[in-house]
């Protein structure tokens, strides 16, 4: 499946066609949500709502897309947000400081899934991509041991003293195929919207269908915009009516 995948994002290099960029990121978000992994040190997420951001140079130029390095030919690596362009600048260092996965294939685009929302192994499902960070980097502490075991227990300003653990976690291949039967994960409805907390500066590019989500909509699942996955969900299976009533119900149970 590995080699699928890598085959359907070798197309982002060559296409022209942004309808077709934006079939391929939404393709391969439903791939990592129904059927990947994170690993690394023994810590394991799963993730159930993912935002993509891709550029290529004079023809996918959406400007809220880092173009950092490590978004570049990094296939499968974590990519911690960086303030700067290159590999080596500064950890963004904030309690907004999120992760995503590196998926390009090519030294010409930048692609990476900011990971919003997942389910962990230890049976966690958090929302949030900081909340996503801080419990991964948690779990990483837990082993590696840098930090005090209770630094996680409370709220920091900035997070300056996770830069030895995110250390630990990049650079390496994390990204896995899953066992069906060990995949903790609900996946009654697969769901898009558009991508959360962007600003209004690229109309386009800000309302592009380039979140995806996986499981319900009920209370468990702390999904934001929940309406708006709903009624992209009903617009894009073309239920109106009572047909559209009655799975907005079952979504919601």
């Amino acid at each position: 499946m590995e080699t699928n995948m890598k085959e359907m994002l070798a197309q982002l290099a060559t296409t022209t066609q942004k309808a077709e960029i934006e079939s391929v990121l939404q393709q391969t978000t439903a791939q990592l949500l129904q059927h990947y992994k994170i690993r690394a040190r023994e810590v394991e997420l799963y993730p159930i709502e993912l935002e993509s951001y891709f550029y290529r140079a004079g023809v996918f130029e959406d400007p809220y897309v880092h173009t950092n390095e490590l978004q570049a030919n990094h296939f499968g690596q974590l990519y911690v947000h960086r303030r700067g362009k290159e590999a080596t600048s500064p950890y963004k260092m904030d309690n907004r400081v999120c992760m995503g996965i590196s998926l390009s294939v090519s030294a010409n685009y930048y692609y990476s899934a900011l990971i919003r929302s997942a389910v962990f192994a230890d049976g966690s499902m958090v929302f949030g991509p900081n909340n996503v960070l801080m419990h991964f980097m948690r779990s990483v502490n837990a082993s590696a041991k840098l930090l005090d075991v209770h630094f996680f227990d409370t709220h920091h300003a900035g997070t300056f003293m996770l830069a030895p653990l995110f250390h630990l976690v990049e650079g390496q291949q994390v990204l896995f195929e899953v066992d069906a039967s060990a995949d903790p994960r609900d996946k009654s409805y697969l769901m898009h919207g558009a991508r959360i907390g962007l600003g209004d500066t690229a109309p386009y590019f800000q309302q592009l269908p380039l979140r995806s989500a996986i499981g319900k909509l009920s209370k468990p699942f702390e999904f934001k915009e929940k309406t708006q996955l709903m009624d992209n969900y009903l617009a894009e299976h073309k239920l109106t009516g009572d047909k559209a009533k009655e799975m907005a119900k079952e979504m919601r149970q």
